[in-house]
Order: C-alpha cells, then sequence, then structure tokens
C-alpha cells in the first residue's frame, strides 16, 4: 500500500510538472461506450491534433471507423500513462489513475449516467478532483457534488453526451437491426447488474440466477407472449453482471451483447433511441430514456433488498421513478399489455420527472459539453 501511494505522488507530481499538448485522451468502460463516442464525433471540430482512445482489448473491432488522427492504446499500458501525463484534455467515464487534476490539465468527468444507486462517496468511496463534471439539471448538479466531493461550480449541467446519441433516424437504424419480419412493437429490456467480479467484486440486492432478475421468470412464456402479439423484446446484460445462462429456443426474445451491436453497426444508446418502450430495474438509461417521451415498464422483484445493501441517491426511490414498480411477472405483463394497446399509463409523472431531471431536451448535450471544454469558460482544478 505504501509503494502505491508512492507511485501515484511520483504520477501526481509529474503530470503536473510536464508539458501539455493539444491531445485528447478518451477513458473508460466498456471500450466504446456512447458517452465517447459522441465526444469523438465532434472532437475534429475542436483542433485537437492527436486523439487516444484506451481500451481493454485494442484488438477488438471498434464499431465505427477511426479516423487516422486517432491512436488506439490498452488500458494500464505505458501509452496509456504517457498520453494521459502530456495530453490537456482527459474524457472519462469511470474515474482516472490521475485522482488530482492540475492546472495545466483539463479532465471532463463525463460519469455514465444520472445515480439512481448510490455510488462514489456515498458508497464509502473516495471523490476525484476533476476540472469538470457533467450533469444535467440543478437537481443532478448537487447529486454529482456529493458523489464526487467537488464544488458545485465546477458540475455543469450540459446534459450527458450520450443521450444525443438516442435522437436518431428510427427507420434507418432499424434498418440495420435487421431483425426478421420487423414487429409492431419493440422492447428493449437494460436490467443493471445484482452480481458482479469488477471493480472489486459486490453483490447488491438478490441474485435471482437469471438475466431478468427476477426469480422464475417464465421465460418461455413471454417469449410466446411477444410472437403472439407481433413484438419483440431485445435484452442486454449489464457489461458488468457475469454470464448468464440463456438456453432455450425464443423467436421474439432476443438476447444480445457488444458483439451483436458491433457486427450490427448500431451502439446501445442508437437502439434505445429506435426502440418503442424500455424495460429495466434501477439502471440509469431509465432516467435517459425519459427524454424520448415513450414509455417505461419496470421490473425490480428485489427492491427492498437493493434499498438496504446498496441503497439509493433519492427517497424514496418510487416517487423518483418513472413507472410503477413492479416486483412479479403478473405486474409485469400487465404493465407491458397497456403499451401494446397504446395506453401510457405513467405519462404525466414521466414528463414531471422529465422536468426535473433535465434542462435540456435536445441532440446538442456534446457540443455544450465541449464548447465548455475548450473555451474559456472550463473550470480549472486548481482555484
Amino acid at each position: 500500500m505504501l509503494v502505491k501511494k508512492i507511485i501515484q505522488r511520483v504520477l501526481e507530481v509529474a503530470v503536473a510538472f510536464t508539458p501539455k499538448y493539444n491531445w485528447c485522451v478518451l477513458r473508460g468502460f466498456p471500450d466504446y461506450d456512447d458517452n465517447r463516442l459522441a465526444i469523438y464525433e465532434r472532437l475534429a471540430d475542436y483542433g485537437c491534433i492527436r486523439i487516444v482512445w484506451v481500451v481493454a482489448n485494442p484488438a477488438a473491432p471498434s464499431p465505427f471507423a477511426l479516423r487516422s488522427d486517432t491512436l488506439v492504446v490498452r488500458q494500464g499500458s505505458l501509452q496509456d500513462y504517457f498520453y494521459s501525463t502530456f495530453a490537456k484534455y482527459l474524457f472519462i467515464t469511470h474515474g482516472h489513475f490521475i485522482k488530482s487534476i492540475p492546472r495545466n490539465q483539463i479532465c471532463i468527468n463525463l460519469w455514465h449516467g444520472i445515480p439512481y444507486k448510490v455510488i462514489g462517496k456515498l458508497d464509502g468511496k473516495p471523490g476525484r478532483n476533476d476540472s469538470m463534471v457533467i450533469a444535467t439539471s440543478e437537481l443532478t448538479r448537487d447529486v454529482f457534488a456529493r458523489v464526487f466531493g467537488v464544488a458545485s461550480e465546477r458540475v455543469v449541467a450540459t446534459g450527458q453526451a450520450r443521450t444525443d446519441r438516442m435522437f436518431v433516424d428510427r427507420t434507418r437504424v432499424r434498418a440495420q437491426l435487421a431483425l426478421p419480419d420487423w414487429p409492431t412493437k419493440v422492447f428493449l429490456w437494460l436490467p443493471t447488474y445484482r452480481k458482479t467480479s469488477m471493480a472489486g467484486g459486490r453483490m447488491d440486492g438478490h441474485d435471482s440466477g437469471n438475466v431478468f432478475n427476477c426469480s422464475g421468470f417464465p421465460a418461455a412464456e413471454f417469449d410466446a407472449w411477444l410472437k403472439a402479439n407481433d413484438a419483440v423484446c431485445v435484452v442486454k446484460p449489464h457489461p458488468m453482471a457475469p454470464p448468464v445462462e440463456t438456453a432455450g429456443t425464443t423467436t421474439n426474445l432476443i438476447y444480445i451483447d457488444d458483439n451483436w451491436l458491433r457486427a450490427k453497426g448500431v451502439t446501445l444508446y442508437q437502439l434505445a433511441g429506435a426502440s418503442d418502450c424500455l424495460v429495466s430495474d434501477i439502471s440509469s438509461i431509465v432516467a435517459d430514456f425519459m427524454l424520448l417521451d415513450r414509455p417505461i415498464v419496470l421490473l425490480f422483484e428485489d427492491i427492498v433488498e437493493y434499498r438496504s445493501s446498496r441503497g439509493f441517491v433519492f427517497a424514496p426511490i418510487e416517487d423518483w421513478l418513472p413507472a410503477r414498480v413492479n416486483v412479479d411477472y403478473a405486474g409485469f405483463i400487465d404493465d407491458m399489455t397497456a403499451v401494446l394497446a397504446g395506453e401510457d399509463r405513467y405519462e404525466l409523472k414521466r414528463a414531471r420527472l422529465k422536468r426535473a431531471f433535465f434542462d435540456h431536451a435536445d441532440a446538442q448535450s456534446t457540443k455544450r459539453i465541449l464548447d465548455l471544454a475548450f473555451g474559456r469558460n472550463a473550470v480549472s482544478s486548481a482555484d
């Protein structure tokens, strides 16, 4: 531990006293997430002469064509340390080995969604000293200031870059998905994880042993219901969740992963933008999806256990979720049936929460972030 602290201190001194170049480092998880993709697409307009994309697996193909000014390096490699030390701009989603950003560097903490569950200092972890932390409204500015332990003036309500990518041409994206016999309704199911071995490991709530986080979920029955109603449900497990058995033949219940998306040339938030309804439990995309003014269905069987083990930022959490919290299949399928019938049961609640969570409901969050990062209004971490 002492050696690690010494190395960390030496690194911080090196970063503070080395020259900085007009380079941009994109660092986070998963390798090609929509937050950094949105930033990457616009960086060419801001005069960055070299873009360094830090990934866990440089050999894996990117879901898009990289420009000639882009270098892909392995996370934790000497190149990662080199470019992070000499780059003027850092864009991060899951922290960085540089804990305290010096005056001559700008680090934009994009994070990866509005936190429903406790994170950062609220979860017993250390804060960060970033130049800018991205939020979405006055409400979430306060949340991010608390979870990262930063002054509120460093938290900016630009909106999150990844949500720009939900505002897509639905016809084009659906054509790329190439689902057979294009259905009347497309549900996208994005559950969060319960058990993970990543980041030191943890267990939140109750592990039901299936991808739906619902004990004894009747997958075959649900698949038949989808087929009978000319609908499909695309299910993507959380990237931090361990592999879950999805054995059995299904026709309208489609399990996907990042490789599936990459093969289609579509990213997760583009898929969300092309979907008619989101299904989830406590994933942060529940808040993001409100920007689209489309139905959201919740299945959160272990909400009581999750409240006592992980905990929530907002209380009572049910007041801050945009739909009824179903704890069993019967309630879940009742809400799903209403969506198929064109009934938007929770439209008014969703609209109220959208106003609280978001100052902007457009596809310009990335521009607002980069205008601040590259302009005179970027906040110095040494103030």
